[in-house]
């Protein structure tokens, strides 16, 4: 229990000044991130291209396997020699997909106002609001960098204050056990003492 007392309160630590760190330099951490994805990347596909490579023989579809890998490859080492192209895809691709989602959040709302669903109005609207922030976020790459570096600051940051959180409400656990053992220990050194 100590053991697990003690990683959970250095990772909670770890993790707080992380987030800090993250959030008075947001523009680095997302590069650095986008960086990071760039190598996940890369491994992800020498792992599906070492897989394609040995199931040729075996598997019909292991060529599209082997070439999907490749292009993983690629794309893996231009995001690790291009940090700002990582970065930039990252903000396009968050864009498109608020866009896509508020699209698609409009389209649902007139299937709900046909159903007679009284605050369809609401999701239109938010679905026009999604579009508009992915058309802003697009017309303003940096700052959007900026805010998904902040965003990651505070997901850093209160992953570390849960952890705190456990770490406190284990050892109140382990307190509180302890005390229960000697109340225990005790009760049964005077019962053995009455006999």
């Amino acid at each position: 229990m100590r053991r697990v007392n003690s990683y959970l309160f250095l990772t909670s630590l770890l993790l707080i000044v992380l987030g800090v760190i993250c959030m008075i330099n947001p523009g680095e951490s997302f590069v650095s991130m986008a960086w990071l994805i760039g190598l996940l990347i890369m491994l992800s596909g020498c792992f599906s291209l070492l897989f394609g490579l040995k199931a040729q023989r075996y598997l019909p579809n292991a060529g599209s396997t082997t070439l999907l890998a490749i292009f993983q490859i690629v794309i893996g080492l231009l995001f690790l020699c291009n940090s700002m192209l990582a970065a930039g895809t990252l903000v396009v691709m968050f864009a498109m997909w608020v866009m896509f989602e508020g699209i698609s959040l409009s389209v649902l709302s007139f299937d709900y106002k046909r159903s007679n669903y009284a605050q369809w109005w609401v999701m239109l609207l938010l679905g026009v609001c999604s579009v508009l922030l992915g058309v802003l976020a697009l017309a303003k790459p940096v700052g959007t960098g900026v805010l998904l570096g902040i965003l990651l600051g505070l997901g850093i940051f209160a992953n570390g204050v849960v952890r705190l959180v456990a770490y406190t409400g284990l050892r109140r656990i382990g307190s509180r056990l302890r005390d229960i053992k000697e109340s225990t220990t005790a009760h049964n050194n005077d019962d053995a003492q009455a006999q």
